[in-house]
């Protein structure tokens, strides 16, 4: 039996475990999260990571400290989007012209102090060619 987390530890994250995208098209990775405390830009965290496979390194591509930053990696150009918002608890983004190489796993972690724990969502994509 598992009792209620203890106030303030309770945050959450959900993000689908695999999108499927079609190649050439956009696709939204869908990260969300629920705490219990308001989104304070000046101390809300938030990485984004890309893994080409499992045991490979993560490379951070977007960024929220304060405002949100791109990376801009070789890898993704311009073709990332920051399309959450914070403070409805979504740090979402979306992925344009997908790309076979674009398959892999992507991290999403999320820091809200007073929130001591760091939620972590991960979604595995999977590039679709018809």
């Amino acid at each position: 039996l598992r009792s209620a987390a203890p106030p303030g530890l309770g945050m959450e994250v959900m993000a689908p475990p695999i999108i499927n995208a079609l190649n050439g098209s956009s696709v939204k990775l869908s990260c969300t999260f629920n705490s219990c405390y308001k989104v304070e830009n000046k101390q809300f965290s938030l990485n984004w990571t890309y893994q080409e496979c499992s045991n490979c390194s993560e490379e951070l591509f977007l960024q929220f400290r304060t405002k949100i930053m791109n990376k801009q990696l070789d890898r993704f150009g311009n073709r990332v989007e920051f399309t959450g918002n914070p403070a409805k608890y979504d740090v979402s983004f979306t992925l344009k012209n997908v790309q076979l190489e674009d398959e892999g796993t992507y991290n999403c972690y999320v820091l809200n102090p007073p929130d001591r724990h760091r939620g972590h969502g991960k979604i595995s994509l999977k590039v679709l060619t018809k």
